[in-house]
């Protein structure tokens, strides 16, 4: 009985394996593509596609023309153009001395500080505001000041209005005429 058994499985795996390994003759010997063929075959099809004519979609604008006179564009444009800032009021610097600057933010990014001293200006109303590049950092500060006490004093303002992390700072410092 249990040679019956070995003899029954012996011949069903057996059968399994030439039947499971055998594969046909079609297969076998058949020739693929090469890489060269089958990337022409992909641009012959896209070439197809891409001579899709998208002009009978095309939609027309029928906008009204506005006339306008030469000098209405250029108030429009140059808001403010005529009023230049009185020249003789304006700020040279003739030298530079050491003193003292207030450093409000450090940054990496350039935009940022712009926006920083933006803020700085529009909070403080100052002029004196400047980007500092020492790579890679960019830095804002504020101030012209010789003594260290007018600085701290601004110090303190920046502090109340919301830039904690500014401090009082040794620097080269612009002198105005």
């Amino acid at each position: 009985m249990v040679s019956k058994v070995l003899f029954l499985f012996f011949c069903i795996t057996t059968s399994f394996l030439v039947v499971s390994c055998g594969t046909s003759v079609s297969t076998r010997y058949e020739q693929k593509p090469s890489i060269k063929e089958n990337h022409t075959l992909e641009t012959k099809k896209l070439q197809r596609q891409e001579n899709f004519d998208l002009s009978q979609y095309r939609t027309r604008l029928d906008l009204p023309k506005i006339k306008s006179t030469r000098s209405d564009v250029g108030n429009v444009l140059w808001y403010n153009y005529r009023n230049l800032p009185d020249t003789s009021k304006m700020k040279v610097v003739f030298s530079t001395s050491q003193g003292y600057r207030i450093l409000v933010f450090t940054s990496d990014n350039l935009d940022v500080a712009d926006s920083t001293k933006l803020d700085v200006t529009v909070k403080t109303n100052r002029q004196d505001i400047y980007i500092v590049f020492e790579p890679p950092f960019y830095k804002v500060e504020v101030g012209d000041f010789r003594t260290r006490q007018d600085a701290d004093n601004l110090n303190f303002q920046l502090k109340q209005m919301g830039f904690s992390d500014s401090r009082v700072i040794s620097s080269k410092i612009n002198l105005f005429k």
